[in-house]
């Protein structure tokens, strides 16, 4: 029995060793996780929304309208009455243009306009509304400013380049006179995220 145990404990005790001697072979190496965050996009404004030269006419119970699409081509329309727009010139007419980059390819991007500030010259304005967009020239989809949309960025076009155009109607307000000659500047905002 005394020789069983001895046995017993020589062996843990070179078990022992052996565990010992593998722990003391053991390397460590340290390492680091590092990750960057890029959330920022980046874009650029080629293309303002131009109207171009029109004349404009109120009525005191109906409008009329004068549209840039998202593709850039202009249109008019009239409810009746008095009310009318007509083209005067449009060879500054522009869809406006916002270029996309530095985007997570297959990423939605929320998209929303906002901020409308009608066009203005002194006490006169049109009504800035009927927003339309295309993304990276695809087919043109109406949109209403404040209400969000989502595209997907595809890192392939550009390369790494998406594009928004966007289009939009301008309305006469109701009125009994002729419109002021003059420039009505007006503006509104994209606001991209992820």
């Amino acid at each position: 029995m005394k020789n069983t145990s001895r046995f017993l404990l020589l062996s843990a005790c070179a078990l022992g060793f052996v565990a010992f001697g593998n722990d003391a072979k053991a390397q460590t190496a340290n390492m680091t996780a590092t990750a960057t965050v890029q959330n920022t996009l980046t874009l650029a404004t080629p293309l303002q929304l131009n109207f171009g030269s029109f004349a404009a006419v109120r009525d005191a119970a109906q409008t009329a309208s004068i549209t840039v699409s998202a593709a850039g081509v202009e249109s008019v329309a009239t409810t009746g009455g008095t009310a009318v727009t007509a083209v005067v010139d449009n060879t500054a007419v522009s869809q406006g243009q916002i270029t996309v980059a530095d985007g997570a390819d297959g990423a939605a991007i929320n998209i929303v306009i906002n901020n409308v500030v009608d066009p203005i010259n002194g006490a006169e304005s049109f009504v800035l509304a009927g927003f339309s967009t295309r993304w990276n020239g695809g087919a043109p989809v109406a949109r209403t400013a404040a209400t969000p949309f989502s595209q997907t960025f595809d890192a392939a076009i550009g390369p790494n380049l998406n594009v928004l155009d966007i289009g939009a109607t301008l309305t006469t307000t109701l009125g009994a006179v002729p419109y002021t000659d003059g420039v009505y500047n007006g503006t509104y905002d994209v606001v991209f995220s992820y």
